[in-house]
């Protein structure tokens, strides 16, 4: 598959079939349009947002700051032979992307083998940081003495080395898995706290307010407000995030504590 901005008007001329389809919103080709009917043909695929009979406003991948003029020109190309793989293409107006252009989203289908690949588990890590902590330490002691003292040993089997390491390997993970816990998945934008998420929140409301009132003037102007406030909010909390990190560093790093520097 090949998917992006094109700025390409695909029409419905008769000679751009069968690498394009008779449904599109233009029904004439521009320049790009042409070299990208050119290149379909080149490479044997086919312009999938000109082959479903969606509604015009399904269509519109971009649209003038204005909201008048509204063009088709980001397109998914797939090979003509995988054509029946995919069973829908159209835009997603609500869906707030912070641009002038619409999310163009694409439905497949595909039939493959049904052969299943048995895919590596995730390593868990456990969160050591926890035993910084001294109750933890002391409870993670315990639950080691406990499993141990519970634990029954047959001596014929611990004359192989391996029988001998699968029992302590056995309690300190159970105990760790008991009391300290997994580290969970790392968060991608630690700083993106509650302000961010209503600001954002309030953004993607007067985005759908505008699209619902047609994109009146008074509706942009408070969408663009609401984006502006947005931004300024999250480079603040950037800013200041990366401060304490910076922050942190230095007094790790004054303290000589190697590794947590490196773990910074």
């Amino acid at each position: 598959m090949v998917l992006g901005d094109f700025n390409a008007k695909v029409g419905k001329e008769e000679i751009n079939y069968p690498y394009a389809g008779r449904n599109g919103l233009h029904e004439e080709c521009n320049g790009n349009g042409y070299k990208l009917v050119q290149f379909a043909a080149a490479t044997d695929m086919i312009v999938g947002g000109t082959i479903f009979t969606d509604k015009n406003i399904h269509k519109v991948t971009w649209r003038s700051p204005d909201g008048v003029t509204m063009n088709q020109t980001d397109q998914i190309l797939i090979q003509r032979k995988h054509s029946s793989d995919l069973r829908d293409v159209r835009c997603k107006r609500g869906v707030n992307v912070d641009s002038d252009h619409h999310l163009l989203t694409a439905k497949i289908q595909a039939r493959i083998s049904m052969n299943k690949m048995q895919r590596g588990q995730r390593v868990q890590k456990y969160n050591v940081q926890n035993l910084e902590n001294n109750e933890v330490q002391r409870a993670f002691r315990n639950k080691i003495t406990e499993l141990n003292e519970s634990t029954s040993v047959d001596k014929e089997s611990q004359k192989e080395i391996e029988n001998q390491w699968s029992i302590p390997k056995k309690i300190m993970k159970e105990a760790a898995e008991s009391v300290i816990g997994t580290q969970g998945p790392p968060q991608r934008n630690y700083w993106f706290d509650d302000d961010c998420a209503e600001a954002t929140f309030l953004k993607s409301k007067a985005y759908k307010n505008m699209l619902a009132k047609k994109n009146t003037r008074r509706a942009r102007e408070e969408y663009q407000r609401r984006r502006y406030e947005e931004k300024k909010i999250h480079r603040r909390k950037k800013r200041e995030a990366w401060k304490g990190l910076m922050e942190e560093i230095e007094e790790v790093g004054r303290q000589k504590e190697i590794r947590n520097f490196i773990g910074k």
